[in-house]
Protein backbone atom coordinates (compact mmCIF):
# COMPACT_ATOMS: atom_id res chain seq x y z
CA UNK A 1 0.00 0.00 0.00
CA UNK A 2 1.87 3.27 -1.12
CA UNK A 3 0.72 7.26 -0.38
CA UNK A 4 1.47 9.63 -1.86
CA UNK A 5 1.11 12.66 0.77
CA UNK A 6 1.57 16.40 0.36
CA UNK A 7 2.74 19.32 2.25
CA UNK A 8 -0.53 20.01 3.95
CA UNK A 9 -1.19 16.33 4.75
CA UNK A 10 2.24 16.01 6.26
CA UNK A 11 1.78 18.84 8.74
CA UNK A 12 -1.13 17.92 9.72
CA UNK A 13 -0.22 14.23 10.28
CA UNK A 14 3.17 16.21 12.57
CA UNK A 15 1.02 17.67 14.34
CA UNK A 16 -1.05 14.36 15.09
CA UNK A 17 1.99 12.21 16.17
CA UNK A 18 2.84 15.30 18.62
CA UNK A 19 -0.43 15.02 20.24
CA UNK A 20 -0.49 11.57 20.71
CA UNK A 21 3.83 11.38 22.13
CA UNK A 22 2.46 14.36 24.21
CA UNK A 23 -0.97 12.30 25.61
CA UNK A 24 1.66 9.25 26.44
CA UNK A 25 3.96 11.43 28.34
CA UNK A 26 1.68 12.77 30.40
CA UNK A 27 -0.65 9.45 31.19
CA UNK A 28 -0.74 8.53 35.25
CA UNK A 29 0.13 5.04 35.39
CA UNK A 30 -0.12 2.72 38.84
CA UNK A 31 2.53 2.59 40.66
CA UNK A 32 3.20 -1.20 41.07
CA UNK A 33 5.25 -1.06 37.89
CA UNK A 34 8.05 1.09 35.71
CA UNK A 35 5.93 2.98 33.22
CA UNK A 36 8.08 4.02 30.63
CA UNK A 37 10.76 2.17 28.70
CA UNK A 38 13.39 3.05 25.90
CA UNK A 39 13.97 0.34 23.00
CA UNK A 40 16.56 -0.43 20.95
CA UNK A 41 14.92 -2.88 18.11
CA UNK A 42 17.50 -5.09 15.51
CA UNK A 43 15.59 -5.93 12.59
CA UNK A 44 12.48 -4.81 14.36
CA UNK A 45 9.53 -2.34 14.06
CA UNK A 46 11.22 -0.51 10.93
CA UNK A 47 11.78 -3.23 8.74
CA UNK A 48 15.78 -1.60 8.48
CA UNK A 49 18.55 -2.15 10.65
CA UNK A 50 17.64 -0.49 13.55
CA UNK A 51 15.00 2.00 15.54
CA UNK A 52 14.96 3.52 18.69
CA UNK A 53 11.21 3.48 20.64
CA UNK A 54 9.51 4.84 23.64
CA UNK A 55 6.98 2.96 25.37
CA UNK A 56 4.37 4.07 27.56
CA UNK A 57 2.70 1.36 30.02
CA UNK A 58 -1.04 2.02 30.30
CA UNK A 59 -1.49 -1.10 32.86
CA UNK A 60 1.20 -3.96 33.65
CA UNK A 61 0.56 -5.64 30.14
CA UNK A 62 -0.26 -2.89 27.61
CA UNK A 63 1.51 -0.43 26.20
CA UNK A 64 1.85 2.44 23.52
CA UNK A 65 4.40 2.99 21.44
CA UNK A 66 6.35 5.13 18.63
CA UNK A 67 10.24 5.37 17.65
CA UNK A 68 12.29 6.55 14.78
CA UNK A 69 14.70 4.40 12.17
CA UNK A 70 16.89 5.80 9.72
CA UNK A 71 18.22 4.13 6.43
CA UNK A 72 20.91 5.67 3.88
CA UNK A 73 20.84 3.52 0.80
CA UNK A 74 23.29 4.73 -1.84
CA UNK A 75 22.34 4.12 -5.53
CA UNK A 76 24.36 3.55 -8.59
CA UNK A 77 21.98 5.72 -11.07
CA UNK A 78 21.05 9.09 -11.28
CA UNK A 79 19.20 9.43 -7.80
CA UNK A 80 22.27 9.69 -5.74
CA UNK A 81 21.86 8.83 -1.99
CA UNK A 82 18.35 7.98 -0.67
CA UNK A 83 17.40 8.38 2.89
CA UNK A 84 14.87 6.69 4.93
CA UNK A 85 13.36 7.62 7.96
CA UNK A 86 10.83 5.14 10.21
CA UNK A 87 8.33 5.69 12.14
CA UNK A 88 6.45 2.97 13.68
CA UNK A 89 3.07 3.57 15.52
CA UNK A 90 2.24 0.51 18.17
CA UNK A 91 0.29 -0.88 20.60
CA UNK A 92 1.59 -4.06 22.51
CA UNK A 93 -0.52 -6.56 25.35
CA UNK A 94 1.40 -8.79 27.24
CA UNK A 95 0.08 -12.81 27.51
CA UNK A 96 1.50 -13.19 31.43
CA UNK A 97 2.12 -11.30 34.72
CA UNK A 98 5.80 -13.04 35.31
CA UNK A 99 8.78 -11.77 34.02
CA UNK A 100 8.60 -14.21 31.06
CA UNK A 101 5.51 -14.22 29.07
CA UNK A 102 4.47 -13.54 25.15
CA UNK A 103 3.89 -10.48 23.96
CA UNK A 104 1.96 -9.29 20.68
CA UNK A 105 2.12 -6.16 18.97
CA UNK A 106 -0.09 -4.36 16.21
CA UNK A 107 0.75 -1.46 14.51
CA UNK A 108 1.63 0.89 11.33
CA UNK A 109 5.28 1.88 10.26
CA UNK A 110 5.45 4.89 8.18
CA UNK A 111 8.21 5.04 5.81
CA UNK A 112 9.55 8.65 4.42
CA UNK A 113 11.71 8.81 1.27
CA UNK A 114 13.61 11.76 0.60
CA UNK A 115 16.89 12.55 -0.86
CA UNK A 116 18.72 16.07 -1.74
CA UNK A 117 17.59 16.41 -4.92
CA UNK A 118 13.78 16.87 -3.29
CA UNK A 119 12.47 13.60 -4.15
CA UNK A 120 9.90 12.46 -1.66
CA UNK A 121 7.46 9.90 -0.95
CA UNK A 122 5.61 9.02 2.25
CA UNK A 123 4.41 5.20 2.60
CA UNK A 124 2.56 3.26 5.02
CA UNK A 125 3.27 -0.45 6.23
CA UNK A 126 0.62 -1.99 9.13
CA UNK A 127 2.61 -5.09 10.76
CA UNK A 128 1.67 -7.77 13.60
CA UNK A 129 4.11 -9.42 15.77
CA UNK A 130 4.10 -11.79 18.13
CA UNK A 131 7.17 -13.30 20.49
CA UNK A 132 8.79 -13.92 23.36
CA UNK A 133 9.36 -11.05 26.25
CA UNK A 134 11.43 -10.76 29.65
CA UNK A 135 10.66 -7.81 31.19
CA UNK A 136 13.15 -7.47 34.37
CA UNK A 137 13.37 -4.54 36.72
CA UNK A 138 16.42 -2.78 34.90
CA UNK A 139 16.28 -4.58 31.55
CA UNK A 140 13.82 -5.52 28.73
CA UNK A 141 14.56 -8.33 26.06
CA UNK A 142 12.00 -9.48 23.14
CA UNK A 143 12.78 -11.84 20.45
CA UNK A 144 9.36 -10.71 18.14
CA UNK A 145 8.54 -12.80 14.61
CA UNK A 146 6.69 -9.47 12.70
CA UNK A 147 4.64 -10.27 9.40
CA UNK A 148 4.39 -7.25 8.18
CA UNK A 149 1.78 -6.42 5.03
CA UNK A 150 3.48 -4.95 1.88
CA UNK A 151 0.31 -4.50 -0.36
CA UNK A 152 1.30 -5.07 -4.02
CA UNK A 153 5.32 -3.73 -3.39
CA UNK A 154 6.85 -5.10 -6.55
CA UNK A 155 10.03 -6.42 -5.06
CA UNK A 156 8.60 -7.99 -2.06
CA UNK A 157 5.60 -10.21 -1.39
CA UNK A 158 2.31 -9.10 -0.04
CA UNK A 159 3.07 -10.66 3.25
CA UNK A 160 6.93 -10.28 4.60
CA UNK A 161 7.77 -12.58 8.01
CA UNK A 162 11.11 -11.91 9.57
CA UNK A 163 12.31 -12.16 13.08
CA UNK A 164 13.57 -9.09 15.50
CA UNK A 165 15.42 -8.64 18.05
CA UNK A 166 14.59 -6.00 20.48
CA UNK A 167 16.67 -4.86 23.96
CA UNK A 168 15.14 -2.12 26.51
CA UNK A 169 15.37 0.08 29.47
CA UNK A 170 12.43 0.49 31.47
CA UNK A 171 12.15 3.49 33.64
Amino acid sequence: MHLIINRHQMKKLRIILRIIIFSLSSLNGFSQYEKNAVVLDLLGKSVYYFDISYERYLSEKFHLGTGIGLSEISTWDDVGTINTYNFPLYAGFALGKKKHHAISELGIHFDWVTNFEGYNNFELYPFFSFGYEYKGDNILFRVPIYLFYTGEFVSAPPLVPWIGLSVGVPF
